[in-house]
């Protein structure tokens, strides 16, 4: 049973310590927020529940449960030194869950239903928010398919629903290994949709690489098998020898919006030649001085190793690079308004 969130209701006290240490790990706090749809009345006004102890009533024949209609967002709010919260493009989070909605047949929230949830969630968990040295606030935005259903069709009623948890580092492992026999999506699958299954095909290559000491795994394409696509979850790059910022083309890889925001400060703040183009692992191996992973969890990671095939191939002096640590301190100054953000990016929510 859900109960509704009353915020005049006194709060339990925060944990000792909570924002010191955070791992990157999920939390029961003080309020989320659901929205239900169905054929008749498409999506009806949400509002926010009580998370401590709160369990979502599934039917045994929800179809998310046997088809896959999950998808989900990820997003960060963050507390500049002068007291705000901010979120970074929450907009454009909002324009992607709609855009795997569409690929999986859901419906989807409005981008102004969207920011509502998120900014309610946000607002009401304010005091989850760490100091800037201290963490951030992870935001998931969930729809999935709660209709129970037989035969393969889209469910016939679908739940969203925007939880948020205070949060450390994410990964923070800078070798990773390229899978045997393991790719992450196909052309024309839904590799480009933030689909919960895609995430599923990952676990087992993931804890594989764990086990041999890597962060994660680094997957080539279905189709040549030859050319770099993306990490489990996060997006790939590499700077070449000639200075040029290279990061695979979309298509069957997640359109990541942090990916997008440091190719825009590549080329706007930096000047750099910055492309987006098939870059095959060799290429890689052979002629990247600095490579790194980003995305709105791990933020921007630098990789120093690459196992491919069985042998440790160290990028460029097999150290964190300086273009990296450039590109991270911008998109974190940005993030929490110590530099100026040319595009709009962030939205003050507190």
């Amino acid at each position: 049973m859900l109960k509704p969130f009353d915020p005049t209701t006194p709060l339990p006290p925060q944990e000792p310590g909570w924002d010191n240490h955070l791992t990157f790990s999920y939390k029961e706090i003080d309020a989320f927020w659901l929205a239900r749809w169905t054929p008749e009345t498409g999506w009806e006004p949400g509002r926010l529940y009580e998370h401590r102890g709160a369990k979502l009533e599934l039917s045994p024949g929800a179809a998310v449960l046997y088809y896959g209609e999950g998808i989900f967002e990820g997003l960060k709010a963050r507390r500049t030194r002068t007291g705000k919260i901010v979120l970074f493009r929450p907009q454009d989070n909002a324009r992607r869950l709609q855009a795997s909605a569409a690929r999986l047949a859901m419906p989807a929230p409005s981008v102004d239903m969207f920011m509502e949830a998120v900014i309610a969630v946000t607002r009401a968990n304010a005091r989850w928010v760490p100091a800037p040295e201290k963490g951030s606030f992870y935001l998931r935005p969930v729809v999935i398919g709660s209709g129970p259903i037989l035969g393969v069709a889209p469910a016939p009623e679908f739940l969203f629903y925007v939880f948020g948890c205070p949060v450390g580092p994410y990964m923070g492992g800078d070798r990773v290994i390229v899978p045997y026999a393991a790719h992450r999506a196909a052309p024309y699958g839904t590799g480009a949709a933030k689909a919960a299954g895609n995430y599923a095909a990952c676990l087992r290559p993931q804890k594989i690489a764990k086990e041999l000491g890597y962060v994660d795994a680094l997957y080539l394409d279905a189709r040549e098998d030859r050319y770099i696509e993306e990490l489990s979850g996060a997006n790939f790059f590499a700077i070449l020898k000639d200075g040029t910022l290279v990061t695979p083309a979309l298509g069957s890889i997640l359109p990541g919006i942090t990916r997008d925001s440091v190719l825009t400060i590549a080329r706007e703040i930096f000047g750099w030649i910055a492309v987006e183009r098939k870059l095959a692992i060799e290429e890689v191996i052979n002629d990247a001085v600095e490579a790194f992973y980003t995305g709105t969890a791990a933020v921007l990671s630098p990789i120093t190793v690459v196992n491919y095939r069985g042998v440790d191939y160290p990028i460029g002096d097999g150290q964190p690079g300086p273009r990296a640590r450039m590109l991270r301190q911008a998109l974190e100054e940005i993030q929490i308004q110590e530099r100026p953000d040319l595009w709009g990016w962030v939205v003050e929510v507190a």
